[in-house]
């Protein structure tokens, strides 16, 4: 089930929610656990990812050109 990321317009408070993509579509929005109010929205967060350094081409990088060692 997908994670979302959501602030409440009336205290601030940041919060993460659980909801199916079916039930987020429908419109739902969640309650701000802090105050409880109704008035949240959905923000968006970064995501870290960590590769396995045989993954990633010459160099380090994951923004520079793919090229590969033969060994």
């Amino acid at each position: 089930m997908p994670t979302y990321t959501y602030v409440c317009e009336q205290c601030g408070s940041k919060f993460e929610a659980f909801a199916s993509i079916k039930k987020k579509e429908s419109g739902w929005r969640p309650e701000c656990p802090q105050c409880g109010s109704p008035e949240t929205r959905q923000t968006y967060t970064t995501v870290t990812v960590i590769a396995d350094p045989q993954s990633l081409p010459v160099g380090g990088s994951c923004c520079t050109p793919r090229k590969r060692v033969i060994r």
